[in-house]
């Protein structure tokens, strides 16, 4: 679930330095193509829809850098705003006309998963476990209403206390705009130590309303949820003052990568 409007932030990724040669190299050397990357503009009002134009950009890197360290930065910087600029950093190494870009990253289990039912009861009964079994001692449960987004409503936030039987009700009367609510927050500390954060609906995205909320949810908290590192590997050649990708692979998972593809323009051409 993601929200309506996302806005792209810098990514953070884990990487290891290999230390390789840099063949001479005693100055960062850069190649870049503008073309998409900066590029924006408004796709006209849908007619049929009657929605109005939405501003869009190309995520595309525009600047690749080689330092002399072996080490490499990718960067895309769309003009339609800082907020939207992401980069990757990694190591490098040449062999000949190709240069081969290595880095990686760390994906990780869900740590929260919900089943929701209904029954006739005009209120939420929502109830709470770990896959472990484990007892939770915390019992102070912080709740924020997400409105759908054409609606133009602040999320309250509200503070509930967990039950003997490890659950909070909320009734339909204390939700102010019940009709346009999409989805509920949650937040918890889990055992004091490990802070949850979990939205509950089944609209497949989290400030769009599709249908009403089941009332009754079961939440389970994953204690120690697995990870993986995905390891990328970024094929390109030069000619004469060029640089093309050519090829992009990464390590099979399995647990679900839900980590964009890097995406590249055609070719770059090096700074002078």
């Amino acid at each position: 679930m993601t929200k309506l409007i996302q806005l792209i932030g810098t990514l953070t990724l884990i990487f290891v330095s290999t230390g390789q040669k840099t063949y001479g190299q005693n100055k960062e050397i850069t190649y870049s193509n503008d073309l998409n990357a900066y590029y924006s503009q408004t796709k006209p009002k849908d007619t049929l829809t009657g929605l109005a134009g939405i501003r869009f950009f190309e995520p595309k890197i525009n600047e690749i850098t080689l330092n002399p360290d072996a080490t490499f930065e990718f960067w895309s910087r769309p003009h339609v705003s800082c907020f939207t600029w992401h980069s990757y950093k990694g190591t490098w190494k040449r062999n000949k006309d190709t240069l081969i870009f290595s880095d990686n990253y760390k994906i990780e289990e869900n740590d929260a998963k919900a089943i929701y039912s209904r029954d006739s009861r005009q209120e939420f009964v929502i109830t709470f476990k770990t896959d472990k079994g484990s007892f939770l001692k915390n019992k102070s449960l912080k709740v924020e209403y997400e409105y759908d987004y054409d609606a133009h409503i602040d999320s309250p936030a509200v503070t509930f206390t967990i039950d003997s039987n490890n659950s909070v009700t909320i009734p339909y009367k204390n939700i102010p705009n019940l009709d346009k609510l999409a989805s509920i927050r949650i937040e918890y500390l889990l055992n004091y130590t490990d802070k949850r954060y979990y939205y509950l609906t089944e609209n497949k995205t989290v400030n769009v309303k599709q249908a009403d909320i089941p009332n009754i949810i079961d939440v389970e908290f994953i204690e120690s949820p697995q990870k993986e590192i995905v390891y990328r590997t970024i094929k390109a050649v030069t000619k004469r003052d060029t640089l093309r990708i050519v090829s992009t692979s990464k390590t099979k998972t399995i647990l679900p990568d839900y980590y964009r593809d890097i995406e590249f323009e055609d070719s770059y051409s090096l700074n002078k």
